[in-house]
């Protein structure tokens, strides 16, 4: 492993991220979503491409505001940082669950809650969990000690 990426937080966000979102798209999606008639690996693909993908917003919202914490000198342990987080995470949420209905890349169950964005329904706990994970991931790659991932000059 190279020392920069022992020094790295993104091997813990990335462990945190595959977990929550792995829990969250699992479970509301036997709720909220149309999928009991799919085939078995069309499923299962677009379950596993549901996790990767959230891991790669979660990725690009974090390093999005770690660039702008850089470019304006402010701290990196502040509130400011999380609620930044959660503002760019929510955006990301509305725009992306749009989106993916505008593409029919899915459909709701009718149980699952939802707002109008746009004059199309978006699913609730979709935003919710675009909103809240990222920052919930790497709050806890910042502060849950896991010795088997942390290295001695962990940043």
């Amino acid at each position: 492993m190279t020392e920069a990426l022992k020094k790295s937080k993104m091997p813990k966000v990335i462990f945190w991220a595959f977990l929550l979102n792995t829990i969250w798209e699992f479970t509301q999606c036997l709720f909220f979503y149309e999928m009991w008639n799919w085939e078995f690996w069309k499923s299962t693909f677009w379950m596993w491409g549901a996790v990767l993908g959230d891991i790669l917003i979660v990725l690009g919202i974090w390093q999005g505001v770690k660039t702008f914490f850089k470019s304006t000198g402010l701290l990196q342990k502040t509130i400011i940082k999380y609620l930044l987080l959660l503002a760019l995470s929510f955006g990301a949420g509305i725009f992306l669950e749009w989106m993916a209905l505008y593409l029919e890349l899915w459909e709701y169950d009718t149980s699952m809650p939802t707002l109008y964005v746009f004059n199309y329904k978006v699913g609730l706990t979709p935003i919710l969990q675009i909103t809240f994970l990222p920052a919930l991931s790497v709050y806890l790659a910042e502060n849950y000690q896991m010795s088997y991932i942390k290295h001695k000059n962990d940043t």
